[in-house]
């Protein structure tokens, strides 16, 4: 992630780990997406610039109902948020990370693919 605060990071996963529990196909659901988009880094390291560019067509999926998209890219985003928290220094945010991982994998099989 781009270098916010550790707990202005800490409090924006657990936003998101509470945000992917609801329902992903809202309105209301982009302009989180926007936020998580904004707080990556697209030339960082790692796994962020293939985070948001998942983002971004999730955004996209969202905004023409389409659910087989939609489950397909949080199933890789549930995959790249968990490589992603292998990545990660801090074990804290590793932690949260891979809870939001799961839960994005757990979301995606709870639309039809």
């Amino acid at each position: 992630m781009s270098n916010p605060t550790s707990s202005s990071a800490n409090q924006s996963l657990d936003d998101a780990i509470k945000a992917v529990s609801g329902d992903l196909t809202a309105a209301p659901a982009t302009h989180q997406i926007d936020t998580w988009i904004g707080m990556l880094d697209i030339t960082g390291p790692g796994s962020q610039g293939e985070i948001s560019l998942e983002l971004k067509n999730l955004k996209d999926y969202i905004s023409t109902n389409d659910s087989a998209n939609i489950a397909h890219t949080l199933d890789a985003l549930g995959q790249l948020t968990t490589k992603a928290a292998d990545e990660d220094v801090d074990e804290e945010v590793s932690g949260k990370l891979r809870r939001l991982g799961e839960a994005l994998t757990k979301a995606s099989t709870s639309l039809p693919k």
